[in-house]
């Protein structure tokens, strides 16, 4: 019994850390931009934009393409592109 947890608890893990590394990717509009919180909303959807782009780059109605990753329930974005 003690076997079969452990293998189950690993399997879990390798699971979890698989589903956290998962990107996505989305082409829209921006319709919301809030620089100081570094949020921009796409689709109804708010992303978190990281300190290493640049969010000024881009304004409300841009079409860009987002590509992001759910880390701990929240959408980060990864890269962004206008376009």
């Amino acid at each position: 019994m003690r076997k079969y947890l452990i293998v189950v608890s690993t399997i879990t893990m390798l699971m979890a850390s698989l589903i956290s590394a998962w990107a996505a990717e989305i082409t829209a509009s921006i319709t919301y931009i809030d620089v100081q919180a570094r949020i921009i909303v796409i689709d109804h959807r708010a992303f978190h934009i990281p300190k290493s782009i640049k969010i000024g780059a881009f304004k409300v109605g841009d079409q860009v393409t987002v590509v992001y990753e759910i880390v701990n329930g929240q959408l980060k974005v990864v890269s962004i592109k206008i376009g």
